[in-house]
């Protein structure tokens, strides 16, 4: 029997490492979750406007209080250490999963996008994650950056050596740092650089904290373009 929740599954899987990933319903709802590898429990389920809760103990554990701290009430719901089992439940109540996971428009920006204490990296995960786009965060020499794989289908974070990528991170012009470890601040500068794979890179955008969302638009812009 073919499986109403592949995208659910696999992520389950494998997990989400640390941040929220989009999966698009059959009836363009949407809905993001972070887990962990196996886990039996996903850490934290974000339902965007149009998906309710089932009035169960699965679902007990909503998180109102980051929502207000986030300025996100409204906009969606947070809940906490929710069972698989009641995600993919709910999944099934609409359809289950949409054929298109890359497509829908936009959803709306779940807790965290808004300036506050959570890490530039979340809050740009989460911002890519309702493109259906998935990042890695990487790092080295105390520097930390997220990749985006041109393909991808492929899990993990891509080879800088041998296949296009792109990478997004936070600046700030008085100090020499590549970073999404802290929370964006005033004077911030978001960085969105792509490689060919054989050592090419070059700028593709660079905007202002307030401005993930043009970062996101043009990181999506890339993966639909031919690879170089």
């Amino acid at each position: 029997m073919t499986s109403t929740t592949p995208r659910l599954d696999s992520l389950t899987a494998s997990g989400t490492d640390r941040v929220p990933a989009r999966i698009r319903l059959a009836d363009d709802t949407v809905l993001t979750v972070m887990t962990r590898p196996g886990a039996d429990l996903a850490e934290e389920v974000f339902l965007f406007p149009g998906l309710t809760a089932p009035d169960t103990e699965a679902w007990e554990n909503e998180d109102s209080v980051e929502l207000f701290l986030t300025n996100s009430v409204g906009a969606g719901t947070l809940f906490l250490d929710v069972p698989v089992q009641a995600i993919r439940a709910l999944i099934e109540q609409h359809s289950g999963e949409h054929e298109d996971q890359e497509g829908g428009d936009l959803a709306p920006q779940p807790p965290g996008a808004a300036d506050g204490d959570e890490p530039a990296g979340v809050i740009a995960a989460r911002a890519l994650a309702a493109w259906g786009i998935t990042a890695d965060r990487d790092g080295d020499d105390g520097d930390t950056w997220l990749d985006i794989s041109h393909d991808q289908s492929d899990e993990g974070t891509p080879s800088m050596v041998s296949e296009p990528y792109a990478v997004l991170y936070l600046s700030n012009g008085f100090r020499d740092e590549v970073t999404v470890t802290r929370p964006p601040a005033s004077g911030d500068t978001w960085h969105v650089f792509v490689g060919d794979g054989s050592g090419v890179e070059h700028t593709l955008m660079t905007r202002p904290a307030d401005q993930l969302a043009d970062c996101v638009m043009a990181i999506a812009d890339w993966l639909t373009s031919p690879e170089d």
